[in-house]
């Protein structure tokens, strides 16, 4: 942490007209959470299903053979296709009829049939204090030490499902080697692993041509400068520097 801190004052004091005021080390708190999730592949409905899914919502249809006999298809075609839409979830018995069921409407009425996958998970780490999500984790991160926690910290909210689908679309949606569609379509479990302690280094500035004292926080887990970071100090602190450091 000596030479980074070193290597950022060199760096800062590169235009002459700029004073380091005062520097600071301490963490920001990063929540590791495993989440198990599920994803549906996602492919335009065929015209026989999308036939047989008519016949059913249209007419009272009780065995498979009925199907083959007015579609004028195979019956043991229809059969697997009967099964993998009660597999789905796209149609069900009742009192010996087969009926669409919402799900079935609703995919019928998109012309999307979707296969839910086997369940999944990964890790994600989430930063309450910049409410955001990180997923790649540095491998050089420094040892711990006896920092201070951040002193902005924000309390830690609970995340809710809907965030979690979102974010986790924007990782794991995709195509297969098909191009079938593959997205995720539900959290099934989300529990906290651990907490990482990412250090970040502050500096107080002052730029003598321009009259401004501004703050600068390398993040080492990002590892750039950190304007969420600098954006809070700043609107918590500014004002006091002037009398603290003239």
């Amino acid at each position: 942490m000596d030479k980074r801190t070193k290597d950022l004052r060199s760096i800062l004091l590169e235009n002459p007209a700029v004073e380091i005021k005062e520097s600071a080390v301490w963490y920001v708190p990063v929540d590791l959470y495993n989440v198990g999730f599920k994803r549906v592949k996602r492919s335009k409905m065929d015209i026989l299903m999308k036939m047989i899914l008519l016949s059913v919502e249209e007419t009272d249809i009780r065995r498979a053979a009925n199907l083959a006999e007015m579609l004028l298809v195979e019956e043991l075609f229809i059969v697997d296709l009967i099964e993998k839409m009660e597999r789905t979830g796209l149609i069900q018995l009742e009192r010996s009829i087969y009926k669409l069921t919402q799900k079935g409407r609703n995919q019928l009425q998109e012309g999307i049939i979707e296969e839910e996958l086997e369940e999944e998970s990964t890790e994600v780490k989430y930063s309450s204090t910049h409410d955001e999500f990180w997923f790649s984790m540095p491998q050089d991160m420094p040892e711990e030490e006896e920092w201070s926690l951040y002193r902005y910290t924000e309390p830690r909210d609970v995340v809710s499902e809907n965030r979690l689908v979102q974010v986790l679309s924007e990782q794991e949606n995709g195509l297969d080697e098909n191009g079938y569609q593959i997205v995720v379509s539900d959290v099934t479990t989300f529990e906290q692993q651990s907490v990482v302690h990412v250090p970040c280094l502050e500096f107080h500035l002052y730029n003598q041509e321009q009259d401004t004292f501004y703050a600068r926080v390398w993040n080492t887990w990002l590892k750039r400068w950190d304007d969420v970071l600098e954006q809070q100090i700043e609107e918590h602190e500014r004002v006091e520097w002037r009398k603290k450091y003239t």
